[in-house]
């Protein structure tokens, strides 16, 4: 407890007063002769009993007004948890003393000892009640940080600075009425305070020279694309309290209470730093609108971030309204791609031109979702920017607009290696159809060779190597496929008459494959692919079809096993006997796939062993789509990923002799700064800010490379926080809330000076005056 005019509380010697007066005035029996001597005396004895009773009950209630006005001056108070706990202790107290005093008259009076045992008895018990609760109440009070209100504080101002602070409500974006309201509060800070000032930016923060420069902090505060979770910004501000040496602590999270913006690690490490922490003071600044509405894109979708020439850009997204729908039109923009841009002239960045590709107008319900999709041809090869925009603008205005970057290429080059008598051609038919060669819409160019020859052959010219039924081979050629896989190349096995256990017990061997060769496996035919786990990219064709696919109509009839197969190894498809038919397995910045059974064996026919009918069974459409997209998986294994989300380290693939070391690299902010590639990789880290990022390099002619950024959709979620759920996450009554200055001061100063019983003391003198005056009048009343 503490006393704002603690020296008011000297007024309680004037309890001096009334007694000294009663003692002074005290009237002096008048002696009368009269006959009847004993009856008399009764009534003397009798007189003077009461007369003693109504003096010292009025002597107590005069008393009582001087000691309860003395209080109410000094103005006591207590931090506001603690008041229900010095209420119930008040009453305790009062209870003691009524009962204290019921048992002195009946004391006085002479009444029956079970009445006088009894009043004992429960005074006792109500003294032992009030020694604990008041020890109780003491050991819980904070009251060292309450009773001035100009005492330094150590301030913490904590803000959030997520995306959704962007949004615009009375003319101004949410993180603009953080800054006011936090610049004035500054300004309303008690002399020689300390002010820190930390955002959902990631790292940490210190107090400030001085409120000027905590002032300067507050005007520099910007949105992030990669905001902490406000559970975490708390606790680093809670826990920065503790490098200030003030006594008084406090906390102002300035946010707009959005319910994303609380998602993330469970905030049981705020709380438990709360609760060690009592004396800090929290404050949550709500600056959120009260009924936000938006119109918002999702994250384009593509198909592939790196597409044939020959093919359609194939983009998704999805058009969401918070609050009222409607009728909105979503517009696709591309850039001609222009060798000498984006340049620097005249300090401006000139970017190439956006020509409008495709639009679509759709219908959105009140608080619903649209999907949007495109298809745009005619794609011209390198590295294009795009953007998904909404017509019109809302209250949020960063998500109307979404980003995405691909990458158009000429046919892939494909590398395949056979041994003498082993039949290409339905390999390469599955991969590049000869009527898509001749057509110039085949995806992947397929070069065909002897396995002899590979050693010989630039492997890195080709995106994908793939082996049908090889020989085996020697450690040194089983080192340069390794070498290959490692620097980003992907590589297809497909075992089988040709294999053998010696040739594959090679560490390197079983490092590429994802496990150790066992023996053949034979059937009689009753042995087929399933596709249990169709999660795996290359498999998502079949997820749509997966009940009707008739893999029992394409037997197996052999197959290798694959025994230990272990993490980073993985098997992406089996057989109907559980053996493993296919297994992926990582190494480097590539990927391999190896497959226990060959697809290059011919039909079955009389006196000639075959070990499936995989590509020769009737209507084999199934081979066709999982070797083609075996071969397109493997083709993206160079890390060729091009979009982005906030916050994410972007690698690109960077082969010496076809691309630059060295890059300007232009952000979405226009400031080129300089990167270059390492160990075959180009690595961006800094991708905080949605966009464009383009990269500009020179090898015998200007390059330009790219990717793009996106904030995530979580980033534009304004739903709120209902005051429940803030609860769950601080703990009632653990924290202030407000909504404006007004709150701020009232919660403020009443934190400071805690909840004062002034509102409890004055109505109580009254009622003990009242009972002065009524008892005064009713004992010193003329008798007529």
């Amino acid at each position: 407890m503490a006393l704002v005019n603690f020296s008011l509380l000297l007024g309680g010697l004037l309890l001096a007063i009334p007694i000294l007066l009663h003692l002074v005035m005290r009237q002096q029996p008048k002696q009368l002769i009269f006959p009847a001597l004993r009856f008399v005396k009764q009534r003397q004895d009798a007189n003077r009993r009461q007369l003693q009773l109504r003096h010292w009950a009025l002597l107590l209630l005069r008393c009582l007004a001087i000691a309860l006005l003395a209080a109410a001056l000094a103005r006591p108070s207590v931090p506001s948890p603690a008041l229900g706990d010095w209420i119930l202790t008040g009453l305790a107290g009062a209870a003691l003393f009524l009962v204290g005093l019921l048992g002195v008259l009946a004391l006085l009076q002479r009444r029956g000892p079970w009445a006088i045992g009894g009043l004992g008895l429960a005074a006792c018990i109500l003294a032992v009640v009030l020694a604990v609760m008041l020890n109780r109440t003491l050991a819980r009070d904070a009251s060292k940080s309450i009773g001035n209100e100009q005492a330094p504080v150590a301030a913490v101002l904590a803000f959030d600075t997520s995306p959704r602070m962007q949004y615009v409500w009375q003319n101004q974006t949410r993180l603009d009425k953080a800054r006011e309201i936090a610049q004035w509060l500054i300004r309303q800070l008690p002399p020689d305070s300390e002010v820190a000032v930390l955002d959902s930016r990631p790292g940490g923060a210190a107090f400030a020279v001085d409120l000027a420069a905590a002032q300067r902090s507050v005007e520099r505060l910007e949105a992030t694309g990669v905001p902490l979770p406000l559970a975490d910004v708390a606790d680093q501000a809670v826990k920065l309290t503790q490098a200030s040496q003030k006594t008084r602590k406090e906390v102002y999270l300035f946010s707009d209470l959005s319910r994303a913006g609380w998602t993330g690690q469970p905030p049981e490490r705020l709380q438990q730093r709360l609760g060690e922490l009592p004396d800090v003071l929290l404050y949550v600044i709500d600056v959120g609108a009260d009924q936000p509405q938006n119109t918002m894109l999702d994250v384009p979708r593509l198909a592939g971030d790196v597409l044939a020439a020959s093919d359609d850009l194939a983009l998704q997204t999805a058009v969401r309204c918070l609050g009222p729908g409607g009728t909105h039109t979503v517009e696709l923009y591309l850039e001609e791609p222009e060798r000498e841009l984006p340049v620097i002239r005249d300090g401006r960045t000139v970017l190439p031109t956006a020509r409008l590709r495709a639009q679509e107008i759709v219908d959105v319900p009140e608080n619903g979702s649209q999907t949007v999709r495109f298809r745009v041809s005619g794609l011209g090869t390198g590295t294009q920017q795009g953007t998904v925009r909404v017509v019109g603008q809302d209250a949020l205005a960063w998500d109307n607009t979404r980003y995405f970057a691909i990458e158009v290429q000429e046919a892939t080059p494909i590398l395949v290696l056979a041994p003498p008598g082993v039949i290409a051609s339905f390999f390469v038919e599955a991969v590049a159809p000869d009527e898509f060669r001749r057509t110039g819409r085949a995806r992947f160019e397929c070069r065909v060779e002897e396995q002899a020859r590979g050693p010989n052959l630039p492997l890195d010219d080709y995106a994908v190597v793939c082996l049908l039924d090889p020989l085996p081979l020697a450690p040194s050629a089983w080192e340069s496929l390794a070498q290959y896989v490692r620097r980003g190349g992907g590589l297809a096995l497909f075992l089988g008459h040709n294999a053998d256990l010696a040739s594959f017990d090679n560490p390197t061997a079983r490092r590429l494959t994802g496990g150790k060769l066992d023996r053949q496996w034979r059937s009689p035919g009753d042995v087929f692919l399933t596709l249990r786990d169709l999660s795996h990219p290359l498999l998502a064709p079949f997820r749509d079809v997966a009940t009707s696919v008739p893999w029992d109509r394409f037997p197996v009839y052999r197959h290798w096993g694959l025994e230990d197969v272990v993490p980073p190894a993985r098997i992406v498809a089996t057989y109907s006997n559980r053996q493993p038919a296919i297994v992926e397995t990582s190494w480097g910045r590539g990927r391999v796939l190896t497959m226990t059974t060959p697809v290059s064996d011919p039909a079955r026919a009389r006196g000639r062993q075959t070990w499936n009918e995989l590509p020769t069974g009737d209507d084999a459409w199934p081979y066709v789509v999982l070797v083609h997209e075996m071969v397109r998986y493997l083709a993206g294994a160079g890390g060729t990923k091009l979009n982005y989300l906030a916050g994410e380290t972007a690698a690109l693939p960077n082969v010496r002799d076809k691309h630059p070391e060295r890059y300007q690299l232009f952000t979405p902010l226009d400031q080129p700064q300089d990167v270059t590639a390492d160990e075959g990789q180009l690595v961006v880290s800094f991708t905080e800010l949605p966009g464009a990022y383009r990269l500009k390099g020179f090898l015998q002619q200007p390059m330009v490379r790219g990717f793009a950024v996106n904030l995530p959709d979580s980033a534009s979620q304004l739903a709120r926080l209902d005051p429940a759920a803030l609860d769950d996450l601080l703990g009632a009554g653990r924290y202030q809330y407000a909504r404006n200055q007004d709150d701020i001061v009232l919660g403020v100063g009443e934190a400071r000076l805690g909840r004062e019983f002034y509102p409890f003391l004055l109505p109580l003198l009254a009622l003990i005056l009242g009972l002065e005056h009524l008892l005064a009048n009713r004992f010193y009343r003329r008798r007529e």
